[in-house]
């Protein structure tokens, strides 16, 4: 062994292992949570009983999002190797423009088809809620399409976070591989030897930037949250939509976290997590989206709406031949569907215990609409 990496592992061993970094966590927000306790904010802010739970929220543009409850504006990532720099999927090294074409194309068709899906249905025409005073207000649930894209494997843009720090925690103390995870064992010689925690902080008022020549909002942090298929829930997800270029890094070089493997510690959190099952629940999107990303056909309506999307500047005929160039066919109708019989089962268990699992886990706020009167 050289002396560089005698000095790199001597530099690796002093580092904290990722429990370390979880208790600095908890310590933080034990000690806000007792700020919060004695203040005006302690009626509006989430308690340590809410956590795993969700809320409604209604968002300037008029659509309503299940967000996740979480006491810190705070948003997790864990990394189990260092990325310099780290940029969302779509804009790795070695992508092309004709690749990130495609993975539009796939993100497009994905999204056509989870329109279809019942349930995506159930939330767009709204679920209604009934308070104490026998008010009821239906709440019209926005789906990120292009979010759900990115959990189920397509590459985008944007960038996953999470308001979960065990979340971020498994992820940074697993290996993808052959499509499954697995926990980091240092001692194995392809496994990392350190990893990144990152801390993204940021404050509710500063999820839109406002636009004032427009009066419009642009999502940069975007919540993913509670959608109808339960793996971005279960995630507690949120997404960094990023620019070609933008480095993850550097926008969270304050609050990194470098931390040491330990195999033990990697298989704990990897069992907190029913190794893996907890966060990946079977979802029939799952077998849906693994066929559209081996595709090498796309229906025309996935390949209109990236160019409506992605591309305005661009023809469809443009597109076509790029596709083409790659050995991709466009198809007249959508290259996969459900079945009649899939959408029976799928409204089926939504009736029989996804709705009433739904109530549970989503609190809805009282909010008054009426006039001010002076005292």
């Amino acid at each position: 062994m050289s002396n560089w990496e005698n000095k790199r592992n001597e530099l690796i061993s002093k580092l904290p292992t990722i429990l370390d970094i979880l208790e600095h966590l908890a310590k933080g927000e034990i000690e806000f949570y007792e700020k919060m306790v004695g203040s005006m904010f302690k009626y509006v802010l989430p308690t340590i009983n809410q956590e795993g739970l969700f809320e409604i929220i209604s968002y300037p543009d008029g659509t309503d999002k299940v967000v996740p409850l979480h006491m810190m504006q705070d948003y997790y990532r864990g990394e189990s190797s260092p990325h310099f720099p780290s940029y969302p999927s779509l804009y790795r090294k070695g992508m092309t423009d004709d690749e990130i074409l495609i993975e539009r194309v796939k993100t497009c068709e994905l999204s056509l088809l989870i329109e279809t899906f019942p349930i995506y249905q159930v939330f767009k025409s709204g679920i209604s809620y009934t308070f104490p005073d026998n008010s009821v207000q239906v709440f019209n649930l926005s789906v990120d399409t292009e979010a759900l894209a990115q959990h189920y494997g397509i590459k985008t843009q944007l960038m996953d976070l999470t308001v979960d720090k065990f979340v971020a925690a498994f992820f940074a103390t697993t290996i993808y591989k052959d499509r499954k995870y697995y926990p980091v064992d240092p001692e194995q010689d392809d496994m990392p030897k350190y990893g990144l925690f990152y801390d993204y902080v940021d404050s509710a008022i500063n999820d839109f930037i406002l636009q004032p020549q427009t009066g419009c909002y642009n999502p940069k942090l975007r919540v993913v949250g509670f959608q109808p298929l339960s793996r971005p829930g279960e995630q507690r997800g949120y997404v960094l939509n990023m620019k070609k270029e933008e480095d993850f890094h550097k926008l969270c070089r304050r609050r990194c976290y470098k931390f040491r493997h330990d195999a033990k510690v990697s298989q704990l959190i990897f069992n907190y997590t029913n190794r893996s099952n907890k966060l990946f629940p079977y979802s029939i999107m799952e077998e849906k989206a693994n066929k559209i990303i081996k595709s090498k056909s796309f229906s025309k309506s996935a390949v209109e709406l990236t160019l409506l999307k992605y591309y305005p500047q661009k023809s469809y005929d443009e597109i076509a031949s790029k596709l083409k160039g790659h050995g991709i066919s466009i198809s007249s109708k959508p290259i996969v569907r459900f079945t009649e019989e899939e959408k029976k089962t799928v409204i089926k268990n939504w009736n029989a215990k996804g709705f009433k699992e739904f109530q549970k886990q989503v609190c809805v706020r009282p909010v008054y609409r009426g006039p001010l009167k002076e005292k």
